[in-house]
């Protein structure tokens, strides 16, 4: 009756809503294949031995940036699919084919370092991650109104903000995935 009057499909959970899987465990490494294949499936297309190497970090930013940003700032990556994402990007930048291994130059960390501090300006993909769930949590605490507040309210109560802001103790049982992440965000990623 309500999909009647909405005009709108009725679906069972799991799906897939703008790309991002709804209703889906997003610790659970199957919930990020589709984003791997397509990564790799990207970043591979080009035929990687022909490029040069600042070709290939010109490269990477971008595609990096485009494909997974939007479920990254939705959940939090497992360690798991953090280093499957840097082993493809490992595996485009030195030059490797798919599933070949090359010679490394310089240390991933040095790769991730900006351009002015001696690295070549690759974005770390953990960082962020952790950046734009933290962007979620400072919208939240400083005062926006909106939908998407009134329903965290409503679902965790009212003192929902003083509660994050209060070290970040608080989480109820049977909280989202989403919700766990953002309240134990200021615990950093120990797990990673």
């Amino acid at each position: 009756m309500a999909c009647n009057f909405l005009n709108c499909n009725q679906r069972s959970l799991p799906f897939r809503y703008l790309g991002l899987p709804v209703g889906e465990n997003p610790g659970r490494i199957a919930t990020w294949e589709p984003l791997l294949e397509h990564l790799a499936k990207k970043l591979n297309s080009w035929g990687n031995k022909y490029i040069s190497l600042g070709g290939r970090i010109v490269l990477l930013n971008p595609i990096l940036s485009s494909i997974p940003i939007f479920h990254l700032s939705f959940f939090k990556l497992p360690a798991t699919v953090w280093k499957k994402i840097v082993r493809i990007q490992r595996e485009f930048l030195w030059g490797g084919a798919a599933g070949g291994r090359k010679i490394r130059w310089v240390k991933w960390s040095v790769v991730c370092q900006p351009k002015e501090m001696g690295g070549l300006g690759v974005k770390d993909v953990r960082l962020m991650n952790l950046s734009l769930l933290a962007k979620w949590r400072w919208r939240l605490l400083n005062g926006e109104d909106a939908l998407w507040k009134e329903v965290l309210e409503e679902r965790y109560g009212r003192e929902v903000c003083t509660k994050l802001e209060g070290g970040g103790d608080y989480c109820m049982r049977n909280a989202s995935k989403w919700w766990k992440d953002l309240v134990n965000l200021d615990k950093g990623g120990e797990e990673f």
